[in-house]
């Protein structure tokens, strides 16, 4: 249970997966959550409490996560508290509808992050500064796109405090879908990450090389109902062959109901329920 509610956690209190697919989490992630945010508006959805339920069924108490959403869904506001005390809030602030920074406080560390969009509304600039009050550290990341004629990224350059640079350069197919990603530093490719679709152009699978099963693997695989959402995603466990499943179910509105999470040998970890309020 506690794996569970860590992996909920870090879900909902960030715009990113556990892994570093650049692609998946700057450009796709960040197209669902203003899609996230138009769905809220067109709803009038003012407050989301989300009930974590235990493998046999009861309400797990001292786990709270709720999403307040102001009148004009422009601030979506996530906190959460688990038994330990331990709290976090996370600050979503849109204009004209698109993401364009976010605020985390929590454990002793603050992020914020802003977003650029160029002319055509392509994310140009991702860039976010980290703080640890901890041990009074911080940190800086930019993320710069660039984009081909027909619009499609065609190399990112990732730089770490203004001077350590990773260089993204992806490969695209016919129909214009990014299919694989290749990081280089210092010249030297470091990782490749190849991306998989079915035939509605909807992202089926993300797939690298797996340092312990030494061969090609899914860190992701998704399946859709007939309205295009998402009703199962496999998650490979970083470093590792072990994997959660996961099933979600949605309400007539398209807004997320249920979501269930089971190990690779099938068993329970969990499950969110989401209520909605006008």
């Amino acid at each position: 249970m506690k794996y569970f509610i860590s992996i909920l956690l870090i879900g909902l209190l960030s715009h990113t997966s556990l892994f570093a697919q650049y692609y998946y989490n700057d450009i796709i992630a960040t197209e669902n959550t203003n899609q996230y945010q138009k769905l809220l508006k067109q709803n009038k959805i003012r407050s989301i409490k989300i009930i974590n339920k235990d493998i046999d069924g009861s309400v797990v108490e001292d786990f709270l996560v709720e999403q307040m959403i102001n009148a004009d869904a422009s601030v979506i506001t996530t906190s959460s508290q688990t038994s330990k005390g331990n709290k976090s809030v996370l600050k979503s602030f849109f204009t004209n509808n698109t993401i364009a920074k976010t605020t985390n406080e929590g454990d002793g560390v603050s992020n914020t992050t802003f977003y650029t969009y160029d002319e055509k509304g392509k994310i140009q600039y991702i860039e976010s500064f980290t703080k640890d009050t901890f041990i009074t550290t911080q940190s800086n990341e930019l993320h710069e796109w660039q984009y081909n004629n027909n619009g499609i990224p065609e190399r990112l350059l990732k730089i770490k405090n203004k001077k350590d640079t990773t260089v993204v350069s992806f490969v695209v197919d016919e129909n214009n879908l990014v299919v694989e990603e290749h990081w280089k530093r210092n010249g030297k490719e470091i990782e490749v990450y190849y991306y998989y679709y079915n035939n509605k152009n909807k992202l089926t699978d993300i797939v690298r090389y797996n340092q312990r099963a030494k061969k090609m693997l899914p860190d992701f695989m998704y399946e859709y109902d007939a309205n295009g959402n998402i009703k199962k995603m496999i998650q490979v466990i970083a470093g590792g062959t072990n994997y959660n499943t996961w099933y979600y179910t949605y309400n007539t509105n398209g807004l997320k109901e249920k979501e269930v999470c089971y190990d690779k040998k099938k068993q329970l970890l969990g499950s969110l329920e989401y209520l909605y309020n006008n």
